[in-house]
Order: C-alpha cells, then structure tokens, then sequence
C-alpha cells in the first residue's frame, strides 16, 4: 500500500516560473515529482530517500526559497534548493527533532517563516523559526482542549 502527502509548488528559485506537483510517498519512502501535471504532460523525477523504511508523513514548501520541509519519521527536515526538475541539493538538512512519529500535518507561514506542525501523540501544536536549525529553538503554541490534531492549515495573509 502507498500513502501519499501531496504539496503543490510553484518555485521562484532554480528554474523561474517552475510549476508543478510534489509527492511524498511510503513504500519505499522518496519523493515524487511532476512537472505540466495539469496538462497531463508529466515528466517525472523520483528521489529515494537513503533510508525507505521511513515514512513522509506531511511536506510543505516555501516558494519564494525553493525550500520543501518534510515530516519524516520524529523529525522534521528542510530539503534547501528543490527544483521540481533538478532536485537540487539531494540533502535532508534536520530543522528539528523529537516530535512523535504519530501523524500531524507541518505548514509554512511564509509570512513570518515560522514552521508548525500537530503532533497528535503529545496533543499539542508547536512552532519553531523554519530556518533556525538549532533544535531547542520551538515553542508549543496550543497544548489545551485538544485531542489527536493530526490536521492544520494556515492563512498566513499579513494583515
């Protein structure tokens, strides 16, 4: 059985005005990518990851940077230069490790590039700077009323 968490990106960075769509997959773990998905021209890039016993549970990206975040097991990684195309850097930089491996969706503020993520075993949401790679660096934002938040979505619009 495949699980999928799908993202779809538009990067500024690496090829200008890059469209397309981003799959993390299980079995084995890696990401898929599609370019022209919409007009059913796809040419597709497949990247492994080193270890396919793990599972991308959720991914997110940030356009303006060319930066994709995936929930992989009890961490959460940024995959700096993506190229739906190129796959640029093929390194896993870790952002922040210790959530639990239970599912939970991550978003991206772009607005304030903060990261956040659900974690439904220590029913709590938390958020850190997405680009501050110091671990200790992340505060839990709702802990209270809450059980298993495994979903989150973000209106990051500055207002």
């Amino acid at each position: 059985m495949i699980y999928l968490s799908i993202i779809f990106c538009f990067f500024s960075l690496g090829i200008q005005g890059e469209k397309g769509v981003l799959i993390g997959t299980w079995n084995p773990a890696s990401f898929l990518t599609f370019r022209n998905a919409a007009n059913h021209s796809n040419i597709k890039i497949y990247y492994k990851l080193k270890r396919p016993s793990e599972q991308i549970t959720s991914t997110a990206s940030d356009p303006s940077k060319a930066v994709v975040f995936a929930a992989i097991s009890d961490t959460i990684y940024m995959y700096p230069n993506f190229s739906i195309l190129l796959n640029g850097s093929k390194s896993l930089v870790p952002i922040f490790e210790g959530k639990s491996v239970a599912f939970g969706q991550i978003a991206l503020d772009y607005v304030s590039n903060n990261l956040y993520w659900c974690d439904a075993l220590h029913y709590w949401i938390a958020m850190k700077p997405a680009y501050n790679l110091n671990n200790s660096i992340y505060k839990v934002v709702v802990h209270k009323d809450l059980k298993q938040p495994e979903g989150l979505a973000l209106d990051p619009e500055d207002r």
